[in-house]
């Protein structure tokens, strides 16, 4: 969703804002696009949601001046309201969902900030806003988005038998691990009540379930690995052509939630899911990160 002021935010949820922009609060120096994160509690690498990896990839790759804004899951709403950020989506139960990540983009819009939600929307007007020389190729080049958005279902399914679904089991336990303590209690609290029991007991060690997860991964990535060999004229480094494509931050978003969780689930030698993954279909999944380091700066 993007939104181009923060009166029609208000007209969205049925009432009008009296509130003096947010933008007019900073100064100069901030006329840059915020990002909304999630902290972790590491003191070099805060940094760790796959969804919200997704834009700040974007925003690195196309070298956009940004900074982070930290929020801490029970306070998403609460901030979001405030700064007039429209919900993800509506839930069934009629109530609005607020998460990251989103932007606030004060270089478009330097008085009332142009306001995005969603990972994938986000990349989106993005690469639409800032497309000129200066920010690279587009993630989106003309003739793949069909391509792009099939590779994307693929991964994350409304089955939920893709990729997503079986690195989620991995590591929706080691997430609470890395969060600070209201937002470590908010988690569990809240997905208990999605999964039906203890986020602790999903995926634990030496587990049917965690066996079950990782044969799921490497049987999707393998099937990725087979996508990614039709790239001829790439010889397979990127989903199509030469350069990223928003197809690769989608797949890259994944291997580096499993880089930044440490676990204590896969053995002694295992420091994080990506010391197996990195071993994968030939060690091509390392090198395809390794192509994407000078994009993992958080600012």
């Amino acid at each position: 969703m993007v939104i181009d002021n923060a009166e029609q935010i208000h007209e969205l949820e049925g009432f009008k804002s009296t509130s003096i922009p947010p933008s007019l609060s900073l100064p100069m120096a901030e006329k840059l696009i915020i990002l909304y994160d999630i902290p972790s509690t590491f003191e070099t690498q805060q940094a760790w949601s796959y969804n919200t990896w997704k834009a700040r990839l974007v925003l690195n790759y196309k070298g956009i001046p940004y900074r982070t804004e930290w929020v801490t899951y029970p306070d998403i709403e609460q901030t979001f309201r405030k700064v007039d950020l429209p919900p993800l989506k509506m839930m069934p139960n009629g109530k609005p969902l607020y998460t990251c990540p989103a932007i606030i983009d004060y270089i478009a819009d330097p008085i009332f900030g142009k306001r995005v939600a969603e990972s994938t929307k986000i990349a989106h007007y993005l690469d639409e806003t800032y497309a000129s020389e200066q920010h690279g190729p587009t993630l989106f080049p003309k003739g793949t988005e069909a391509a792009q958005n099939e590779f994307i279902n693929e991964i994350d399914p409304e089955s939920g038998s893709g990729l997503k679904s079986h690195v989620s089991i991995l590591v929706v336990a080691l997430s609470v691990g890395v969060l600070d303590a209201r937002g470590a209690e908010y988690i569990n609290r809240e997905r208990e009540k999605r999964l039906g029991r203890p986020v602790a007991d999903v995926g634990r060690e030496g587990s049917l379930e965690r066996k079950e997860a990782w044969d799921g991964v490497k049987r999707c990535l393998d099937k990725i690995a087979a996508t990614y060999d039709k790239n001829k004229e790439g010889q397979g480094q990127f989903f199509t052509g030469k350069a990223i494509t928003y197809a690769d931050i989608y797949l890259i978003s994944f291997f580096l939630w499993l880089r930044y969780l440490p676990s204590d689930r896969d053995g002694p030698d295992v420091k994080s899911g990506w010391d197996i993954v990195k071993t994968l279909n030939e060690g091509r999944w390392q090198k395809l990160v390794d192509k994407f380091e000078k994009y993992l700066e958080v600012k």
